[in-house]
């Protein structure tokens, strides 16, 4: 039996850092690579439409230097932190390089610098949606129908019978992607393990660009279709699939959750009582942090203006506000408007680009953190609060009770009042804070990387050999 583990989606990454889903591909390859011999890389070719193995070593370098970082080979050259931040991967040692931000900050105002950067995100949205459009121009409509499998040449089949074959990728905008792991599937006789993080562009098409969820609901169709079992990353979102493919009639497949794991890179320099290098920007009062993507569905509007009314109740004693992650699409009349409210313009700080060595200094001498997000797949940045030792308060929503259980305080992430309930209270009483906080090294165990591939393995091996072994 072979294992063939899917890197579509990271084998041409062009960025020098790792988002989310790829960290999380990463990570797992990562430990799989460790502890399994028979693990092969593939990728889909495109051009060719068929599926062709990888060697691990013709990897993009910030791919190869994140497996090495992971296997411990250097853990001062480790990519980027993800979880829907943007960052640059740096040594320990090193500083970001901002120099030409600083001199167009100088050259043109902050404003005019910030629009030329709304300017370029949107671009690249835009840019994005014309190559899927372009690329989908001549395929099957939007509207679910059946296709017949692509008919491929025997000899370009790279599964094999018994194999099996695990996609963590986002591989979305690919087209015959699917259809070309099918003809894989069922002429080489393999069996197939796809992991789906959310069905968030598909139930929610408003928070997305324009046609975006069509070209997602495609891909996922199809993923579940091709799956003999499907991963997710909370009993949230296993529900959640299950309500989908029983009204949109796909027929049901089993769905396993696995825990994905906290960050490695944070928890070793925020653990050990190393001096950190200090960040580029130094809060010169208390502040709290929102660790996420400025995004819609991230609410951070909510905290904008709970941090309106701290202002007008704590005067010089309210702490700054740092929001800690790339803008995304439809945010800009929010930067506008945090950015020229004279209220809190000085107190409400967007960082992007930051680095794990900020983020660790960050997360080191923050008061607390806060997550507002309406709907998530799981909650990355409340486990990884928690990880470190932080109190958090955060949305009871979704999957993020199940990411922070009872260590966490919860609000409707529709009630201001009960958001700023919360906030005032953290900000007013430290020794509830500091409780708080007591029961969060107590109680909260991190949940290495190890032990998701760990899970993810032992869920193959049962699908080769189903049937229990007797114990000698």
């Amino acid at each position: 039996m072979t294992l063939w583990f899917d890197v579509t989606d990271i084998r041409d990454w062009e960025y020098p850092y790792l988002t989310g889903i790829q960290r999380t591909i990463v990570n797992v390859l990562s430990e799989l690579l460790i502890s399994r011999d028979d693990i092969r890389l593939f990728a889909f070719v495109r051009s060719e439409l068929m599926l062709q193995q990888v060697d691990v070593h013709s990897l993009p370098l910030v791919v190869q230097k994140c497996i090495q970082s992971s296997r411990g080979s250097n853990a001062s050259e480790a990519a980027a932190h993800s979880g829907g931040i943007v960052a640059a991967g740096a040594g320990s040692n090193s500083r970001p390089k901002v120099g030409l931000r600083r001199r167009l900050k100088k050259w043109i105002g902050s404003e005019a610098t910030q629009a030329l950067r709304d300017f370029r995100s949107s671009a690249k949205t835009v840019a994005r949606i014309f190559w899927r459009k372009t690329s989908f121009a001549n395929r099957a409509p939007t509207s679910p129908v059946a296709v017949a499998p692509l008919q491929i040449s025997p000899a370009s089949i790279l599964f094999r019978p018994g194999d099996v074959c695990i996609s963590l990728s986002a591989t979305w905008g690919l087209p015959f992607y699917g259809e070309v792991i099918a003809a894989n599937k069922i002429q080489g006789r393999a069996t197939c393990i796809n992991l789906i993080y959310d069905l968030i562009p598909t139930l929610y098409p408003q928070w997305m660009p324009p046609g975006f969820s069509d070209i997602v609901t495609l891909w996922l169709r199809k993923q579940m279709e091709n799956s003999d079992l499907i991963l997710t990353i909370s009993n949230f979102q296993k529900a959640e699939i299950s309500t989908y493919m029983e009204a949109e009639k796909i027929s049901p497949r089993p769905i396993e959750v696995i825990h994905l794991g906290d960050n490695p890179n944070l928890m070793a320099n925020v653990a050990v009582d190393k001096p950190l290098p200090l960040p580029r920007h130094i809060p010169d009062r208390k502040f709290v942090i929102c660790v996420s993507s400025l995004d819609i569905r991230k609410n951070q509007n909510l905290l904008y203006q709970v941090w309106r009314r701290l202002a007008e109740e704590l005067g010089p004693d309210c702490p700054e506000l740092l929001l800690i992650g790339a803008q995304q699409l439809y945010m800009s009349d929010f930067m506008y408007q945090i950015r020229t409210d004279p209220l809190v313009n000085k107190l409400i700080i967007h960082l992007d680009d930051v680095v794990d060595e900020e983020l660790a200094w960050y997360y080191r001498n923050c008061e607390f953190t806060v997550y507002p997000s309406v709907y998530e797949g799981w909650g990355l940045p409340i486990s990884e609060s928690l990880s470190l030792g932080k109190y958090c308060v955060a949305g009871n929503k979704t999957s993020l009770p199940e990411a922070g259980g009872d260590l966490v305080d919860y609000f409707d992430p529709l009630d201001f009042v009960g958001c700023h309930k919360l906030i005032h209270r953290a900000l007013t009483d430290p020794d509830y804070v500091k409780q708080r906080e007591q029961q969060i090294r107590a109680n909260y165990v991190p949940y290495t990387w190890a032990e998701t591939a760990a899970h993810i393995s032992k869920i193959v091996d049962r699908l080769v050999d189903p049937a229990p072994r007797e114990m000698i």
